[in-house]
């Protein structure tokens, strides 16, 4: 199993997480993923911190702090440190599918798809309304 799925699997231990919210639990796994893959290609060209630092011309403490999955990056810094390890930073920012609940199901409706005029709208809910009914 390679990094991401570990991330990606990882469960939340309740005592570690209670009082933290899930946004909070997303960016630690976020900046843990952006941190593990720096580390795993600095280490695959063969390279220690020391000599990765001065390749970015920032102190070794710096790799290390990149490197503890703590580091708030900012996007030009991503951006750099990407270029030198020739690595591919491309930013994945989409939509949140929204949520309609009319009591009995939640319906998930891509923010693509949901884009409809307000009599197709009354229409889909007076076939809800009524499905059940018979």
């Amino acid at each position: 199993m390679g990094i991401n799925e570990r991330i990606k699997n990882a469960k939340t231990t309740e005592w570690l997480s209670e009082g933290i919210s899930q946004i909070e639990i997303d960016k630690i796994k976020k900046l843990a993923l952006i941190s593990s893959k720096i580390q795993l290609k600095r280490i695959s060209l063969g390279m220690n911190q020391k000599q990765f630092a001065k390749m970015m011309g920032v102190s070794q403490g710096m790799v290390s702090k990149w490197e503890s999955g703590e580091y708030n990056f900012t996007l030009t810094t991503l951006i750099d440190i990407c270029s030198k390890l020739d690595l591919e930073f491309e930013p994945n920012i989409k939509d949140n599918e929204y949520h309609y609940d009319n009591n009995f199901e939640t319906i998930s409706i891509p923010f693509e798809d949901n884009i409809i005029t307000l009599d197709e709208w009354c229409s889909i809910m007076k076939t809800e309304n009524t499905k059940g009914i018979a």
